[in-house]
């Protein structure tokens, strides 16, 4: 409803290590609440009753079969009484009938919404929800590679035909499941929305794009980051770092903290970004559904 924006926002700003993305989608650049074609999906909350009131959990079910769920108070372990009260859902006919086609969140709010919406999942991956507060950043010096010196900058919509080998790779190693088919017209104009949208990083050797980092959604006070590539050949150079310091540097000049989630299978990724200070928030997962 018109007016739940602060409501929404004092539950979920504070657990934006892990739910950037509902900040990104749930609310437009002027801070209200998206409207959610109806029949299609919505943002659904449970409330507290008064004192202090506010809200215990939110879902947004999307019109693309994008489910995120956060909860709060007693609900945020998950458990049989998140699943007991996720199932008010059922009482909405749009909810009822909504088919996923992806559900992502903390591990514990994922598990207790398919069980309450009794959801089966063909695929999970499993994350660690990180974060680091601009406070905590600590840039380093970066130096030339063997190969020609390595530039870190700002990407623009000119640099769209150079990313995409990169955004395409990324996808491809990183996206793409066994329930998937990659789509270069869609990998494209992705790219383009973001440098459009978002804040893109590169770092180029001798002037051809070898790595990116940018960010894919923007809370109310953490921007996070994703997309993050090198090219295999220049891996162990410390590209990776380089960019990432890029990007993270124009995110802490606005004082705004960076989210990620990264793969718990992926060491050593995980390694560069507790070493940039980021520190483990939850477990994170995304469920698909073919």
């Amino acid at each position: 409803m018109a007016g739940d924006e602060a409501a929404l926002r004092t539950m979920v700003e504070p657990r934006e290590a892990y739910a950037t993305g509902f900040s990104y989608r749930a609310v437009d650049d002027k801070g209200k609440l998206e409207r959610i074609h109806r029949g299609a999906g919505g943002i659904y909350v449970l409330e507290r009753a008064p004192p202090p009131g506010g809200f215990a959990m939110a879902v947004m079910l999307s019109a693309s079969g994008t489910a995120f769920p956060v909860l709060a108070e007693e609900f945020d372990p998950g458990g049989s009484a998140a699943v007991h009260a996720l199932e008010g859902l059922r009482c909405s006919r749009t909810a009822r009938r909504f088919q996923p086609a992806a559900c992502l969140g903390a591990t514990a709010h994922v598990e207790a919404i398919e069980a309450a919406m009794s959801w089966r999942p063909d695929l999970e991956v499993d994350y660690d929800a990180m974060s680091l507060s601009p406070a905590d950043w600590k840039p380093r010096r970066h130096v030339a590679v063997s190969n020609g010196v390595v530039e870190y900058r700002r990407a623009t919509l000119a640099d769209l035909d150079g990313l995409c080998p990169i955004a395409a790779e990324y996808e491809r190693i990183e996206v793409i499941t066994k329930l998937h088919v990659f789509d270069p017209k869609s990998c494209r104009a992705t790219q383009a929305k973001s440098l459009a949208r978002q804040v893109v990083y590169l770092a180029t050797v001798s002037g051809r794009i070898v790595a990116r980092a940018q960010t894919n959604a923007r809370g109310w006070s953490h921007d996070q980051v994703g997309g993050v590539f090198v090219e295999p050949e220049r891996r162990g150079m410390g590209i990776g770092r380089g960019v990432m310091d890029a990007l993270m540097a124009d995110i802490a000049s606005r004082g705004r903290s960076a989210s990620l989630f990264v793969k718990k299978s992926n060491a050593v990724a995980r390694a560069l970004y507790l070493s940039m200070g980021f520190t483990a928030a939850r477990d994170y997962r995304i469920s698909y559904f073919a």
